[in-house]
């Protein structure tokens, strides 16, 4: 980063050049244009040597002639004109800038990286804080300027809402459907390809931004994967981050790649470091918008129990049915409560289920029984957030507008979160557009986006109870590199990993038919016999693991057979010997792995192993390191999660052993970061509750710059 006083000057300008300028409908006029109908109080230069005047402003013919050095120079030229003037402005003293440009990494060719690194070059010799290049510029409405060429829509209201986007075009599409909505944006920020200034510095800057309340991205891949993370981490313990990641799809990322010179990292690393960090994922333009309006308006709820009141049969099953996706926790009303509804609404013999529905609009509208209604359930200690459905109408009407009446009263006398969920979308452009502002009652545009609004809105919540700071991985084994890179043999693999505590099967290598069969005495029939080859690591393949040997004549056979096999397969590779291992006949399979991303670092996964992960790719991933509730979160994420439970007849597993594997594991990783592009143990054949679990196999690939 340029440093923050430089930020500043990008950020809060008091003076303004933009090079380029022009009277016509040029980048560069239209640039000059929204700058000065922006209502700007600060000095504007126009710099063009081709004119001496533009819209009434003094036009100067370069940045040298300017009469005081301004805070921003916004560069609107072709991209070989783009370098030189940064130079002039570097060599003035100007301290921060805006590159326009395409033609630099955005172009992902050798010129453009070129000119990339030349920019990144100018701009660190002099200090200078530079947006772009390849983007549409910074505004604020907020503190009132636009050093930008997107579309600022006529009825955009400021407000808390920064948004800070890779993507040019599309934010234009988050003003104008937030204008429509009257979400009232601070900060709207291009940051291009972030050559210079990255999207983690406009975080941490915005994070103690006091007129942002609620920080908005549109995320295609972070260059400085580790510093991002410490970011996040810092900035949504201050306030609410919601992100939407371009690139999630293999498709997703090559488009990001071509479009912005960035990698986008693997969707698995972003979700793990979003939960980490307590950030709200969105996977659309609309749940952003929906999202952020609702973290600008809401209070944090104390806990997650959601309650919904509705006026209709229908609605209450489309609610349910919606929450299967959501997975907001609705709990079944308590008979008390029941009974207290009852009372109010004068139904009989009818119990309420969660989301209710109170038989009709006239039971609800009167007198006032919607505010008993409501102060009873935000009285209610088994609820924590409470919304009611309604049809928004785009003219409201007199009897829905004494109900929202009697909401805001209520949401104005409580802690709890209190919000209006509208069934159906499309429908807040009318009477309701200004509602959440002029009432401080948030209202959602419709069932399934509002509801995934809420599950993040529950979740940050729970983030912010939970205390700050992520686990520092504990002491664990120092890897010794090997001479050689590539895939360690299983003997090895597991030798190193069992120095960290976690239990391996009992084993030992064989050299000769002989001694495998003296092993397998020692440790009891049946056995597996596994050739150990370090240029075999798939040695299922190659026919070089047998399974199950019940006899000594069957594990001598088994041991020739296996090395016949893998010398056929693979004549030139050395034979370490054979691994005589113990059978365990009554674990559940589990894969216990590391993937290393290449932003983020060790990525721990845990999943169902065999068919389940072959099949199904059931698997949960976190950051390492990680802590026992991350992993007993991972377990509970596994669609086959009931399997550690025990299910027809089946005996619960061992999850306490498991939590404590996966957490040595996650240590071993983070504190041998880099050293190794993949590690994996599978399978983990956890026991019973109770008798632990034992690793059946595990494979280390160190990484070229370690071997």
């Amino acid at each position: 980063m340029s440093g923050n006083d430089n930020l500043k000057a990008l950020l809060r300008p008091r003076s303004v050049a933009v090079v380029g300028a022009s009277p016509k409908g040029s980048t560069g006029g239209r640039i000059l244009g929204n700058v000065l109908a922006s209502g700007f109080q600060g000095a504007v230069y126009p710099v063009n040597p081709n004119y001496d005047e533009i819209r009434g402003k003094t036009c100067y013919p370069s940045v040298e002639a300017l009469p005081h050095t301004p805070d921003c120079v916004v560069v609107a030229l072709p991209v070989t004109r783009v370098l030189g003037v940064i130079e002039e402005a570097v060599a003035a003293g100007v301290p921060s800038g805006i590159v326009v440009a395409e033609g630099f990494a955005d172009g992902n060719t050798p010129a453009g990286r070129k000119r990339q690194e030349e920019l990144q070059r100018l701009a660190a010799g002099g200090g200078m804080a530079v947006t772009g290049p390849c983007c549409m510029g910074v505004a604020s409405l907020k503190y009132g300027f636009a050093n930008s060429y997107f579309s600022i829509p006529e009825d955009a209201e400021p407000g808390g809402v920064s948004l800070i986007s890779q993507s040019g075009g599309l934010t234009n599409a988050v003003t104008e459907l937030g204008a429509s909505r009257n979400i009232g944006f601070n900060y709207i920020i291009s940051s291009g390809n972030e050559a210079v200034v990255e999207m983690a510095d406009y975080i941490e800057y915005m994070a103690d931004d006091p007129e942002t309340q609620v920080i908005a991205c549109l995320m295609e891949g972070a260059k400085d994967g580790a510093r991002l993370r410490r970011v996040l981490a810092a900035a949504t313990r201050k306030k609410p981050v919601v992100v939407l990641k371009l690139g999630r799809t293999e498709s997703g990322r090559r488009a990001t790649v071509a479009h912005t010179g960035t990698l986008a990292g693997r969707q698995e690393a972003y979700a793990a470091l979003f939960r980490e960090t307590g950030v709200a994922p969105v996977e659309t333009i609309d749940e952003l918008v929906e999202t952020a309006g609702l973290f600008l308006h809401a209070r944090l709820p104390a806990g997650d129990k959601v309650v919904f009141l509705t006026i209709s049969g229908g609605a209450t099953a489309l609610i349910s049915d919606v929450n299967a996706a959501a997975g907001l926790q609705c709990p079944p009303l308590s008979e008390a409560l029941n009974g207290r509804l009852q009372e109010i609404l004068g139904v009989e013999d009818r119990p309420f289920s969660n989301p209710i529905d109170t038989v009709g609009m006239p039971r609800i509208e009167r007198g006032d029984n919607l505010t008993t209604v409501l102060d009873t359930l935000l009285d209610d200690d088994g609820i924590d957030l409470v919304g009611l459905a309604l049809s928004a109408k785009r003219t409201t009407g007199p009897g829905q507008q004494k109900l929202l009446d009697q909401v805001v009263t209520c949401a104005k006398g409580s802690a709890k979160p209190l919000f209006v969920l509208s069934l159906a979308s499309n429908s807040l452009t009318g009477d309701y557009r200004t509602f959440s502002a002029d009432t401080g009652v948030p209202i959602l545009e419709d069932v399934a986006g509002g509801m995934k609004a809420v599950r993040r809105l529950v979740d940050y919540a729970a983030y912010r109870r939970r205390g700050e700071g992520s686990r520092a991985p504990a002491a664990s084994v120092d890897f010794q590199a090997p001479e050689r890179g590539g895939a360690l043999t299983e003997y090895e693999s597991k030798r190193i990993l069992a120095g960290t505590g976690i239990v391996m099967t009992r084993e030992m290598l064989a050299e000769s038919p002989e001694q495998a069969v003296d092993i397998a005495v020692g440790l009891g029939l049946p056995v597996a016999l596994k050739v150990q080859s370090p240029d075999v690591p798939h040695k299922s393949d190659a026919g070089g693991v047998h399974l199950g040997a019940e006899s000594l004549e069957e594990v001598e056979a088994a041991y020739l057979r296996v090395v016949r096999n893998v010398k056929a397969a693979h004549p030139e590779s050395r034979l370490d010997g054979v691994l005589v291992q113990e059978m365990v006949t009554d674990g559940l399979e589990v894969i216990v792995g590391m993937v290393h991303d290449a932003q983020f670092g060790p990525l721990v996964m845990l999943g169902l192993g065999g068919v389940y992960v072959e099949v199904f790719k059931d698997a949960a991933f976190r950051l390492a390191p990680v802590d026992e509730e991350d992993v007993r979160e991972m377990i509970r994420e596994l669609r086959g999660a009931a399997l550690f439970r025990g299910i027809r007849g089946g005996k619960p597993r061992d999850v306490d052993a498991l939590v404590q594997c996966v957490v040595r594991f996650g240590d071993f990783v983070a504190h041998n970061a880099g050293r190794f592009t993949a590690v994996e143990m599978n399978p983990v054949m956890v026991r019973p509750e109770g008798r632990g679990l034992a690793v059946a196999d595990a494979l280390l690939t160190v990484s070229d710059e370690t071997g």
